[in-house]
């Protein structure tokens, strides 16, 4: 099939929303909506440091799997997964120096959930690096 055909413009449309069947993307919307309301419970005086960071390392999860699972090739696919888990790394490391300064009370529910979707996350990458994709 030409690149240049309406065929293949269709099929590649209908591809785009593909990364919203998989579930380490729902996982990671699910996160952005858990941390946003946390990061509401920073104090003011947090706003454009910890909060800002908090709020900007979260989407980079979902916005990662979602520009990966597009690409042409699983080797290119797993490194926007490595940059999602680098994300969630930020993240737990943000949630523990807020805990360590007593602006938020430990959850260990949310990072066990960070952990798991860590895990599917690393899971994924390492079925993709030993495909022949």
């Amino acid at each position: 099939m030409l690149r240049g055909s309406i065929a293949w413009k269709i099929g590649r449309a209908n591809n785009m929303n593909m990364y919203k069947e998989l579930i380490i993307w729902q996982e990671s919307v699910k996160l952005i909506k858990e941390i946003y309301l946390i990061s509401e419970k920073l104090p003011k005086s947090k706003e454009y440091n910890i909060k800002l960071q908090l709020k900007k390392a979260v989407p980079s999860i979902a916005l990662n799997i979602a520009e990966g699972k597009n690409r042409k090739t699983a080797k290119d696919f797993a490194n926007f997964l490595t940059t999602a888990i680098a994300s969630l790394f930020e993240i737990k490391a943000i949630l523990t120096i807020c805990e360590e300064l007593g602006f938020i009370k430990a959850k260990g529910d949310l990072k066990e959930k960070i952990s798991i979707l860590g895990n599917k996350i690393n899971f994924l990458k390492s079925k993709l690096l030993r495909s022949d994709i």
